[in-house]
């Protein structure tokens, strides 16, 4: 088998928060953009991986749709793990672009530096130095 090409879709509760906290907070780049009546998505690259956040069909005002945007599983079950050069200088620039970035850095076992953050639905989000 191969693989070519990992992605993580995450279906958004709020649409546009969402995308601004992967497009302008994390600062991944995006690649595309789509509104349909399908719903509405954007992807993003994560280093070698794609994020694809989903967000609900534009609806006519009072219309009501089987919504799988409403899905209130356990969120510890997923943890996004972003793998950088330096932990320290990635919790800088998070924090020179939202202040309300919780924690701070940790140090593992193996003695490099990591911090964590969640999106807006909750999403764990570790970032990981590979290089600190």
């Amino acid at each position: 088998m191969e693989i070519q090409e990992f992605r993580v879709v995450l279906r958004a509760r709020d649409f546009v928060q969402t995308n601004r906290f992967y497009g302008e907070v994390l600062g991944l780049p995006g690649l595309a953009s789509w509104d349909s009546e399908s719903g509405r998505g954007a992807l993003y690259q994560a280093g070698s991986g794609l994020v694809e956040v989903r967000g609900r069909p534009s609806l006519p005002a009072g219309s009501l749709s089987s919504d799988e945007f409403s899905y209130q599983g356990p969120l510890h079950k997923m943890t996004l793990t972003l793998s950088v050069p330096s932990a320290e200088k990635a919790y800088e620039e998070l924090l020179f672009r939202d202040r309300n970035i919780p924690g701070g850095l940790k140090e593992q076992p193996d003695g490099k530096l990591c911090f964590e953050t969640h999106d807006p639905d909750g999403i764990k989000i570790l970032f990981l130095a590979n290089g600190d």
